[in-house]
């Protein structure tokens, strides 16, 4: 059995926390990653993990090991890397993003990264929740909004900052408009929740000081592009990311509310496995992302 292919088995044990993530990802089959697993420990004379019903615990062996792996398998893929350079961009990528996030702003750019990578092929799945990028078998994952994971297992590349904007139809104002955050309380209000269905509170920032705003409406939801479709019909304000209704601002289908208040900038940041870094699919992705001058929303 490859010691190469040994090594890689167990950086996704490691990654994924559990033997069957490892298998999911690796498209193997349970008892496959297994003897890997106990192939590698005879080779090497050493316990590596030590497993329970309910979890497992990588030793310091195992650690010690894990860190000699991760370089290899990096030193290797970036030696792939140089030279599949040569012959352009190919394989698959797969890549995961919010609903809004993906369908807004990658749909349209992925048209032109694949006209201009004709090998290559993109598996996009859109999901507003936290994945398991070792887990789900994902290369690069497009997130805001939490803080990437701390470990050298990933890469967490900043790749631009949004703010929310509060805004609504000219038409809704025109039945007055707020003048201070306490008059959100008495206006119809847009909620967004997370997939957990928790309110997300409506964090303002002005020359003073920050406040949280705690709205309540008749409409929730945790997609932000149908806040800003209900919000350019009437239905409310909405708290949502700038990029996504910058358009519709300068076009007069929305007014900005209490301009002077802005939500703190939050990072997002394309988050993918160490043994990727360098990869020519995953730069070629990368690169057709926005910058800085165009914001993301979580």
């Amino acid at each position: 059995m490859d010691l190469l292919d040994q090594m890689a088995t167990f950086v996704r044990v490691v990654e994924g926390k559990s033997l069957s993530a490892a298998a999911r990802s690796m498209r193997l089959s349970l008892p496959a990653v297994s003897r890997q697993l106990r192939a590698l420990e005879e080779e090497l004379g050493a316990t590596l993990v030590v497993r329970s019903t309910r979890r497992l615990h990588v030793t310091a062996q195992g650690e010690e090991w894990y860190r000699h792996s991760v370089r290899v398998l990096r030193d290797i893929d970036d030696a792939k890397a140089s030279m599949k350079a040569r012959g352009g961009v190919r394989g698959t990528l797969v890549v995961s993003a919010s609903i809004t996030f993906g369908s807004v702003i990658l749909v349209p750019r992925l048209k032109e990264l694949l006209a201009t990578h004709r090998e290559l092929e993109v598996d996009l799945r859109l999901e507003d929740h936290l994945v398991n990028i070792v887990g789900e078998g994902i290369d690069v994952a497009i997130r805001a909004g939490s803080p990437p994971p701390d470990s050298t297992a990933y890469v967490a590349q900043p790749v631009f900052t949004m703010a929310r904007v509060l805004v609504a139809a000219p038409d809704l104002l025109r039945k007055g408009t707020p003048k201070t955050l306490a008059d959100l309380g008495r206006r119809p209000c847009l909620v967004q929740v997370t997939p957990q269905g928790q309110t997300i509170g409506w964090a303002l920032r002005s020359k003073e000081k920050d406040e949280t705003v705690e709205v309540r409406g008749r409409f929730r939801t945790h997609a932000p592009s149908v806040l800003r479709d209900l919000a350019i019909h009437g239905a409310g304000i909405a708290y949502v990311p700038d990029w996504l209704v910058a358009d519709d601002i300068r076009e007069g289908r929305l007014v900005r509310v209490l301009p002077a208040f802005r939500a703190p900038p939050i990072t997002a940041w394309a988050i993918y496995r160490t043994p990727l870094r360098g990869s020519p699919r995953l730069r070629a992705f990368l690169a057709i992302l926005p910058k800085d001058e165009a914001r993301a929303e979580e």
